[in-house]
């Protein structure tokens, strides 16, 4: 979530080539290119072994398969290697760990062929026996890899055949299967970390450590303040260009612009200014903005673990009430267009025929009426620290409801303090975005809507719906994309009349970039990925 909810979890399976293939389009047709402009003479770097990033968001923790920051998961990537991954703008897997891959017909067995070059950090191969140890912890943790292999894989699904060929067989088909495997909850982890599990599968340890293979190895960890990230010198896809990356939290807007703008700072996150200031800044002090498509979702959850947002008109009354085209207009500049669904447009599944909720205070306060709210209505909105776009949604929300005789607060917490009050049920409604590790349905619905994934799973909105569980479920075990197809679409169909979530506005994405930092690229699924490794200063 980034704020997202997570908030990312390609090669696909052969079935479903097609339909990836209509996500890799709408990415291409996009513009992602940076337009060259006037920059002043403070644009040259400083030094082009290190890259310095800021964020406004902290970090909770780095053991891969137990946070689910994305935060977290923007330095896991960096740290650890996955079986296939995904690379550059498109939403195509590519070889990772795995060089090449074998699929049963019925997609139930699925045997990868491991290089053989790939090390830990620390000198020890990389092997199957690793790849096991790593798929069998991350479901004992439970955690964010939980919902994408529960019922899907155990503990007996492994066969080796020799240290760089391994079997992963499936209790059923799984459609998305090898999709899951390009995210961060599929990182493969050293078994030696088995030496420091304690009672807890070693997340404490991890908690500050790494003990991966990837293309940067951790150097220092100042809690709050910045990690550092060191090149790998023995990575079997080469040593990173940048020697070192400083990541940053700097939590004021104003100071990480003035960085920025100084060359203290080459690259700042996507979460960190508002589309105002990004374009009050582009083309100045050799800062280009990168803009980019994207599958981000923006959206309020309706917690329906308690009052008010129990009742279902409270909850009807609150996605009538939203001016949606203001915030498009006034916060986001443009770059954003109405959405009503979980399922960003462009991905596979999308379901054109759910309808967009218009702004009618008039229904608003009929709804409200009708639910022995009016005028009673109170309530708080909860939003991370220090985030300029989510604080002028809140404040125009905030207006609007109290149109309708509505009182709002509005809260601010902590990124870490924000996360937990979200999954543990203790807010009524926050704001934030979710942007999927994979293209697939799967992904975004299962986290938002299967009742296993409440709280801790993601879905915020506490909501329920056996037939919704039940589609799911179904269509998981399906290999067939059109039968998959229908199933989905059905579902946003289901939630547009529970209404769970107020989905605002699918966003492009900007990033403010110096413009001799090259190799920089927004991917429409991970879009607070960053893809140190294969960038440069030049």
């Amino acid at each position: 979530m980034k704020n997202k909810k997570f908030r990312a979890f390609s090669t696909f399976l052969f079935c479903i080539l097609l339909a990836l293939a209509g996500c890799s389009k709408y990415n291409e047709e996009a513009n992602t290119t940076p337009v060259d402009k006037e920059t002043n003479d403070n644009s040259k770097p400083s030094n082009k072994d290190v890259l310095t990033f800021a964020t406004n968001q902290d970090i909770p923790h780095l053991d891969p398969h137990g946070t689910a920051s994305n935060t977290s998961f923007r330095v896991t990537y960096m740290l650890y290697d996955r079986l296939v991954t995904y690379d550059g703008e498109t939403t195509d897997i590519k070889p990772m760990l795995a060089e090449t891959w074998d699929i049963t017909e019925d997609g139930k067995s699925y045997t990868f062929h491991l290089r053989k070059d790939a090390k830990f950090h620390d000198g020890t191969p990389v092997t199957a026996e690793a790849v096991k140890y790593s798929f069998i912890r991350a479901m004992k943790i439970g955690k964010s890899a939980a919902g994408q292999f529960k019922e899907v894989i155990d503990e007996n699904s492994f066969e080796i055949a020799d240290d760089h060929t391994i079997t992963i067989k499936l209790n059923h088909a799984f459609g998305p299967f090898l999709k899951t495997l390009g995210t961060v909850y599929a990182n493969i982890v050293n078994p030696k970390l088995a030496a420091n599990e304690g009672n807890d599968l070693g997340e404490k340890y991890l908690s500050d450590k790494e003990m991966g293979s990837g293309p940067y190895t951790l150097e220092g960890w100042d809690r709050g303040q910045k990690i550092v990230l060191k090149a790998n010198e023995n990575y079997w896809g080469g040593k990173p260009t940048l020697n070192k990356v400083n990541l940053l939290i700097i939590p004021e807007a104003s100071t990480a612009r003035i960085m920025l703008e100084k060359g203290e700072v080459d690259l700042l996150d996507t979460t960190t200014l508002s589309p105002e200031t990004l374009a009050e800044m582009d083309g100045k002090n050799g800062i280009k903005i990168y803009t980019a498509p994207s599958y981000k979702i923006v959206y309020g959850d309706m917690n329906q673990s308690k009052p008010p947002f129990d009742n279902p008109l409270v909850r009807k009354a609150m996605v009538h009430s939203i001016n949606y085209d203001s915030i498009i207009e006034n916060i986001f500049l443009g770059k954003a267009f109405k959405v009503n669904s979980a399922v960003p447009k462009g991905m596979f599944g999308f379901n054109e025929d759910t309808p967009l909720n218009a702004y009618d205070l008039e229904l608003a306060k009929k709804l409200l009426k009708e639910a022995g709210y009016e005028n009673k209505l109170n309530f708080e909105i909860s939003i991370s620290q220090n985030d300029e776009v989510y604080k002028n949604m809140a404040v125009t929300i905030q207006s609007d409801l109290a149109k309708i005789g509505a009182k709002v607060t509005i809260k601010e917490y902590a990124w870490p303090t924000y996360l937990d009050l979200i999954t543990s049920g203790g807010h009524n409604i926050s704001l934030g975005a979710w942007t999927p590790d994979f293209a697939d349905p799967d992904y975004n619905l299962w986290y938002l809507a299967h009742s296993s994934s409440k709280g801790a799973g993601f879905n915020t909105a506490f909501y329920g719906n056996k037939k919704v569980d039940q589609l799911l479920e179904e269509a998981r075990t399906i290999v067939d994309e059109a039968k998959r197809e229908k199933i989905y679409q059905e579902i946003q169909s289901i939630m547009a009349e529970d209404i769970p979530y107020a989905f605002i506005a699918q966003t492009e994405e900007s990033a403010p970039v110096k413009d001799y930092v090259k190799g920089y690229q927004i991917n429409p699924m991970n879009t607070w990925y960053v893809p140190f490794h294969k960038m440069s200063k030049e």
